[in-house]
């Protein structure tokens, strides 16, 4: 199903509430529908409970497909769009306290009144033959990272390649968003204040609702880099990537994560680059939440943390890390990421934290009281760094 673009906030000014966003799967809307048609069934009464928590379906035993709303007592959610191929349901949701009877039934009214027609008697409107190839190369790229074994070559397909350049060296950027909704980023905007910092057209390829690939020039982007080699590549892209994500951040509000690629041709290696750094993407928020860049080269001891299986994980802090305790404070955390940042640099670390050299070193005195390892010497340097990264990631689940 498909529904006007604006109509979220036409409704958000009828109701003078925001409606918050969300994405289940079906068997999950399914399961809601059929809890509270059985709490209905089995409820003695039908007082003020019962109202709060009624199905606008008055079907004895409504479809999952044919309710548009559910009232869970304390939350009101709307379904609004369905994909049956992903599986999954968009909703939107607001306090029960906050739409009256007859709102609820009028915001049904009018969303039913949009989505009446399946996509497919739906045809996409596109503003030129830019935007459609590259949102179509976009469907393709996704597909392909998704499901890579049910393809039979991840070469970008020729009629993708010379529109976007493809053939050209170039460096990946991918970019995601986790903005509010009434400040969501659209493409045409993104792509108009990437072509200002870029100073050149920009191939800006849309993944999702709020997820972009897009690339740059070599030239441009590592033209300040003094050598041309990896390293001083790196540190061209780390410099370039932190005037980029300031850039987004200033313009939009929300939390936007960015990573990059050294240069590549895309049209041989688009897929395997961007699935590379949405992986950067993911390890990089779930090691270092406070960080928004995530550079492929800079995480590589994550990478391999992040492959060990749950189990191993937990028994090599038990067996390692003795008393954790230490790693839920936040100086402590703060000063070994930092010292370690800086190759375990005393004098480089206390700059960094603004404290006394003398400082430092009894923090560090005081890890090695409380764990047994002293983070000065590379052995234990090396353990504890696998120790912090274990525990960060395995003390989510």
């Amino acid at each position: 199903m498909k529904f006007i673009p604006d109509l979220k906030q036409q409704i958000e000014v009828i109701i003078g509430t925001t409606l918050d966003e969300y994405e289940i799967t079906i068997e999950e809307w399914t399961q809601s529908v059929t809890n509270l048609v059985g709490l209905h069934e089995n409820s003695e009464t039908y007082g003020d409970k019962g109202e709060s928590l009624e199905l606008f379906e008055q079907a004895t035993s409504p479809s999952s497909s044919d309710v548009i709303s559910l009232n869970t007592g304390e939350r009101i959610f709307f379904k609004v769009r369905m994909n049956e191929k992903e599986e999954t349901v968009v909703c939107w949701g607001c306090a029960a306290r906050s739409i009256t009877v007859e709102r609820r039934r009028f915001i049904e009214l009018l969303i039913r009144s949009n989505t009446e027609l399946p996509d497919e008697t739906q045809p996409v409107v596109y503003e030129n033959d830019r935007e459609q190839y590259l949102t179509e190369l976009g469907l393709w790229l996704r597909e392909q990272i998704e499901e890579p074994s049910k393809q039979e070559s991840q070469t970008v397909p020729d009629h993708f390649v010379v529109p976007a350049g493809l053939n050209a060296e170039k460096i990946l950027f991918l970019l995601q968003g986790d903005t509010p909704d009434a400040h969501r980023l659209r493409s045409k905007e993104l792509n108009k204040l990437l072509e200002s910092y870029f100073g050149e057209e920009i191939v800006l390829i849309p993944l999702g609702e709020q997820e972009w690939v897009f690339m740059g020039d070599k030239e441009i982007v590592t033209e300040e880099a003094e050598e041309d080699t990896p390293d001083a590549q790196k540190d061209s892209l780390n410099a370039f990537c932190l005037g980029l994500h300031e850039l987004v951040a200033s313009e939009w509000a929300g939390v936007f994560h960015l990573s990059a690629s050294l240069p590549c041709i895309p049209a041989e290696q688009l897929v395997s680059v961007t699935a590379l750094l949405k992986e950067s993407v993911q390890l990089g928020r779930a090691f270092h939440v406070t960080q928004h860049i995530h550079l492929p080269w800079d995480l590589h001891l994550e990478r391999l943390v992040a492959s060990i299986p749950d189990e191993q994980r937990i028994r090599f802090i038990q067996e390692t890390g003795k008393d954790t305790l230490i790693l839920n404070d936040s100086e402590t955390l703060a000063t070994l990421e930092t010292f370690f940042s800086l190759d375990c640099n005393v004098s480089e670390t206390a700059k960094r934290l603004f404290i006394h050299r003398n400082t430092l070193v009894y923090r560090l005195d005081k890890i090695k009281q409380e764990i047994g390892y002293d983070v000065r010497h590379f052995e234990s340097a090396v353990l504890v760094q696998f120790l912090l990264l274990m525990y960060k990631v395995t003390k989510k689940h």
